[in-house]
């Protein structure tokens, strides 16, 4: 049987809470301290050299917030976050980064190995976790992580959107509308950012304000000056611009 290693960072920038985490992790056979951070560009750093599978992350911290290092980290396909706070007003924005959990201070021994048995899990459905004599000898290619779900926060609650939902998102000021078959929300946001979050196998971007679901599309109809209208299966139209052409050919190769 293979040893799994998992190699964890923590990130955090008290002291007595790097080493509630560190005990924690001490009992655990399978997991390797690789490091400790107690500030955001540290961790950012620690993060790109160390490759660690898993990492516990503060959000209130010097320097970067926890979320603005994950942020950057967006093609960190092997790394799985877990926020740990004291607050619960990031819980939406962590969810849009795709954390993998959420740990609320305090929190007790089982909530905490709950997560990171939950870590762990994605690890090893994702191929992430070698035995150790191959972490030594193997060099992954590196497999980007998409968004899956929205998490939109709306008056006294926070709702969780399949992305499997979602026919089309259209930008509106500071929010998007996230389009779904039978209802539409808005979380704030751009839709650059949100474009790369999102599987280009699935959507494509057809204006610099919309984004579509590929298979969503029923035709293209010449508009003018080079524009196009893209009709979808359940009637509306989005505008195609010319500067979006690239997705044409994205678009009309699907069968």
């Amino acid at each position: 049987m293979n040893d799994f290693h998992y190699k964890v960072l923590i990130v955090d920038d008290e002291p007595l809470a790097q080493d509630s985490i560190k005990i924690l992790l001490e009992k655990v056979k399978d997991c390797n301290i690789v490091g400790i951070a107690s500030n955001g560009k540290d961790a950012l750093n620690q993060i790109l050299t160390l490759e660690p599978h898993i990492v516990f992350m503060d959000i209130q911290m010097p320097h970067l917030l926890g979320t603005e290092v994950v942020e950057q980290l967006s093609h960190q396909a092997n790394t799985y976050f877990i926020f740990v706070t004291a607050f619960d007003d990031q819980a939406v924005k962590a969810f849009e980064l795709n954390a993998l959990d959420y740990l609320l201070k305090p929190y007790t021994d089982q909530r905490f190995y709950q997560s990171l048995n939950k870590a762990k899990a994605h690890c090893r459905s994702n191929g992430v976790v070698r035995s150790l004599g191959d972490l030594n000898s193997i060099n992954q290619v590196p497999q980007r992580k998409y968004r899956t779900e929205f998490a939109i926060k709306s008056v006294g609650k926070i709702e969780i959107v399949p992305l499997s939902d979602v026919i089309y998102l259209v930008s509106s000021g500071n929010y998007i509308e996230v389009n779904t078959t039978d209802r539409k929300y808005l979380m704030r946001g751009t839709i650059g950012q949100l474009e790369k979050g999102l599987d280009p196998e699935l959507f494509v971007r057809i204006h610099r304000s919309s984004i579509v679901r590929k298979t969503e599309i029923k035709e293209l109809q010449n508009y003018f000056n080079g524009e196009y209208l893209v009709i979808l299966k359940n009637g509306h139209q989005l505008k195609l611009s010319r500067s979006y052409k690239s997705a044409l050919k994205m678009i009309v190769s699907l069968d």
